[in-house]
Order: structure tokens, then C-alpha cells, then sequence
């Protein structure tokens, strides 16, 4: 035993000495940051530089509003610049349950609207030809386990069903698509395909720029008035105020109770050769994610790259970010030599909080404090963060408070009020999670 402690903890030194404790998309462009030095005035202040914030004001751009954008550190510095940017409408919950909670009707609903988050991307992508790794990729969901065939069976049964392809792929069939014998089957559609969302956020805010939208990023929101917006040094007037901050939504009082963090690591190796990209994807490149509750997910990217991204059950509910694990690296080497057969060397390591709720859906509406300010949060995944911002958008316009809606903060949750203050909020977190995806009918 004592042998096996020591072997892992040189392992973990060793490991830890090959590796660069940073975010690889940042390595390939330094942001151009522009503060705010002095009050101003604003129709429309929105509050975070991410994909909801930027795609909410892509979406009132050209609309006759004087918008000023403000940003804490620089676009694409959270959540959505830090992502593997696996542009598909599944994220954190799948189709067959979402047909499952809201009939078939209302889950198509929903699968339309993140599906137009993922169209919107593309369109942006492509009509202002954006440099931003754009992949396109079939996205392949793949059983850990005999039991959790079953959920992929109903996942395809559900898409055909509602009118969505997909194929389905048993264990013997699966080697034709991904070259492991540890997966017990898969279902694969198209119509998807992985960015760099760091760029994507940064060409998209130069974009704006030039449409005359004032954005100033080094700019920290620090409190809300009827009245607008108060930064750490100046304040911005405004009529409107749309909040993107997910995550960061608390410090600004907004959302308390109802949106916490879930940490998730993401590695990128060093560029792999033909031979070995071809003993992962035989046939093509795909974006795959596995079947546990906390799952493991990779891609390559366009310089031949495996992006891999996953996390535990020790570090996702954490209250504060875990900056590097050797315990991670660890998992993750592990996973890929027993699914895939074959050994990565990682180059680069970051860690990753994004802003969830306790039913994995968005919260999207009018604040009731602040009746001139809107909220975005929760968004699992880039696609609901660009179908929302246009939402937001349309209601602010529309000077609408989306109230009753599926985005609905007041919604009924697995564990929430007095039982969420008993128990701590990291707890209830975790345990809504699992009611959710285990329970939940």
C-alpha cells in the first residue's frame, strides 16, 4: 500500500512538472481592454461580456439604443471563454428527459429553442467569417454502462419521435465510429460542431464595437439602483439593465438562492499525430460526452489537439475554484487508456465554474427589486446562453417580465427554502442534481 501511495504522488509530481497551469485559448490572442474612466448614459446597460451578454447585444444592436456593454475583466474571460465549445443543443439535460418533465410538446419547445442558440452561432460564424476553430462535428452520446444503454436507446427513441435524426450504435457496431471496446453503445446526430469561444467572444465584441456599441471591459459592476448601474469608480445611467453575469450573478444580490457553481476541468494536449487521431476516430471526428452524472467529454480541435473535459464528485460543488488537480490529470490519463487505449500527454490544465440551478434549466426575467434590470442565468451550455440573449433582448424591447414561463426563478425545485439553508447550498445543489437526473419523472 505504502508503494502505491508513493508511485501516485511521483506520478502526481511528475505530471504536474509537464503541464501549463493556464487557459490554452488565451494563449492565441491578448484581449485589447478599453476601461470606463467616467460616468456616462445608456438606454440599455448589460452587465457581462460572455455569450449571453454579447449575443443580447448583437440582438438590440442597429435597433436605434445607445448600449454600453460593461465587462469585469475581458470578453470571454468566464464561463464562455473557458469552455470546450461543444456547440450542441444537449448539454446538461437530454431530449428524452426533457420529454419526460414536459411532454413531448414542450420538450420540442425547448429543443427548438436551444437549437436556434446553436444556429445563431453558426450564422454569426459564418456571415462575418469569424476565426474561431469552427468544427464542424457529429456529436456521439456513449453508455458507460449496459444500464445506461438503456438511457441511450430512449435518447434515440425520443429523437426519432420528435422528428430529429439520429443513428443508433450497439457495442459491436460502435468500433466503426470510435475505436474502443469499453463503451456499450452510442447514438450520434449531426447538425453540430466545437469553437473556440474565446475568440468567438472576442471577434463578436470587435464586431459590436463597430456597430456603435459602447464596451468597456476592466469594468466591474458593483451595485444596482433604479437608476442604473454602479462601477468601482464611475456609474452608467440607464433605463434598462440586462444582467449576463451567471455565476456572478449573487454579488450583484440577483439570484441567491436559486444559482450556485459546479466546477469542471478542461486539458488540451499537445497536437497529436495522424496515426493516433485515427486510432480514437477511425471514420471522422466527433464531439463525445459519456453517461455519468459528472461525465468525461472531448473533441479534437483544428491543430490536431484533444480537448478533454470532465470532473468529480470531490471538486464540482466546492464553493471556491480548484486552480490545478494532479488527482484530475490522474482520472483523466487513466480514462483514456482504458476507454480509448492509448496515452496523452496533456499540455495545458484550467478549471472552469459555470453558473447552475438546481433543475439544470436557465432562469430568465424581470427582477423584482429592480424593475428596470433582467436576468440571464444558468445557462448549461453556449447554445442556451445565445438562445437567451435574443430572448432577454425581445423582452426588454417588448418591455415584457417573461413571468410564468419555463425560465421562471420561482419555478418548483427538487430541494429548496428552509430545507436549502438547513442542509447548505452546496449540498442542495448536488442533491437536486442527482434527483434530477436519476428521479426526476
Amino acid at each position: 500500500m505504502l508503494g502505491f501511495r508513493i508511485k501516485n504522488n511521483l506520478f502526481d509530481i511528475i505530471g504536474s512538472m509537464n503541464h501549463k497551469n493556464e487557459v490554452y485559448w488565451y494563449t492565441l490572442k491578448k484581449p485589447n481592454i478599453k476601461k470606463l474612466t467616467s460616468d456616462l448614459s445608456a438606454d440599455i446597460a448589460i452587465i457581462g461580456g460572455g455569450m449571453a451578454g454579447l449575443t443580447c447585444a448583437q440582438s438590440l444592436s442597429g435597433r436605434g439604443y445607445r448600449i454600453v456593454l460593461l465587462e469585469k475583466d475581458f470578453c470571454g474571460s468566464g464561463a464562455s471563454g473557458k469552455s470546450s465549445g461543444f456547440i450542441t443543443p444537449d448539454s446538461e439535460l437530454e431530449l428524452s428527459h426533457l420529454i419526460r418533465r414536459f411532454g413531448a410538446k414542450g420538450a420540442k419547445e425547448l429543443w427548438d429553442f436551444v437549437t436556434s442558440g446553436v444556429e445563431h452561432i453558426r450564422k454569426t460564424i459564418l456571415d462575418n467569417k469569424i476565426d474561431c476553430d469552427y468544427q464542424i462535428q457529429d456529436s456521439f452520446f456513449v453508455a458507460n454502462t449496459k444500464q445506461a444503454f438503456k438511457k441511450i436507446i430512449s435518447e434515440h427513441n425520443s429523437r426519432q419521435s420528435s422528428g430529429y435524426e439520429s443513428t443508433l450504435s450497439e457495442k459491436e457496431n460502435l468500433e466503426t465510429l470510435i475505436n474502443s471496446q469499453d463503451y456499450e453503445g452510442g447514438v450520434k446526430y449531426g447538425g453540430t460542431f466545437g469553437i473556440n469561444a474565446y475568440l468567438y467572444c472576442q471577434k463578436l465584441k470587435e464586431i459590436l464595437e463597430k456597430q456603435g456599441v459602447h464596451l468597456y471591459e476592466d469594468t466591474e459592476a458593483v451595485s444596482l439602483t433604479n437608476e442604473g448601474v454602479k462601477t468601482r469608480y464611475n456609474f452608467v445611467y440607464a433605463k434598462k439593465i440586462i444582467i449576463c453575469l451567471d455565476r456572478f450573478s449573487p454579488s450583484l444580490g440577483v439570484l441567491k438562492k436559486e444559482i450556485y457553481s459546479a466546477q469542471t476541468f478542461l486539458t488540451v494536449s499537445s497536437p497529436l499525430s495522424l496515426e493516433k487521431i485515427k486510432s480514437i476516430f477511425p471514420k471522422e471526428r466527433l464531439m463525445v460526452w459519456d453517461s455519468d452524472l459528472i461525465y468525461k467529454y472531448y473533441r479534437l480541435t483544428g491543430d490536431d489537439r484533444l480537448l478533454f473535459g470532465g470532473g468529480s464528485l470531490l471538486y464540482t460543488y466546492i464553493p471556491f475554484e480548484r486552480q490545478n488537480s494532479p488527482m484530475i490529470l490522474r482520472n483523466f490519463r487513466k480514462y483514456i487508456q482504458k476507454k480509448l487505449g492509448i496515452t496523452i500527454d496533456f499540455e495545458y490544465i484550467w478549471s472552469g465554474l459555470i453558473g447552475v440551478t438546481k433543475d439544470f434549466l436557465p432562469v430568465a426575467g424581470r427582477d423584482r427589486q429592480y424593475n428596470n434590470a433582467y436576468y440571464i442565468a444558468g445557462s448549461a451550455g453556449l447554445p442556451w446562453a445565445a438562445a437567451l440573449g435574443n430572448l432577454i433582448a425581445e423582452a426588454v424591447e417588448s418591455d415584457i417580465n417573461l413571468g410564468g414561463n419555463l425560465f421562471d426563478r420561482h419555478r418548483k425545485y427538487p430541494i429548496s427554502g428552509v430545507l436549502q439553508k438547513f442542509i447548505s447550498k452546496p449540498i442542495a445543489f448536488s442533491l437536486s442534481h442527482g434527483i434530477v437526473k436519476y428521479f426526476h419523472k
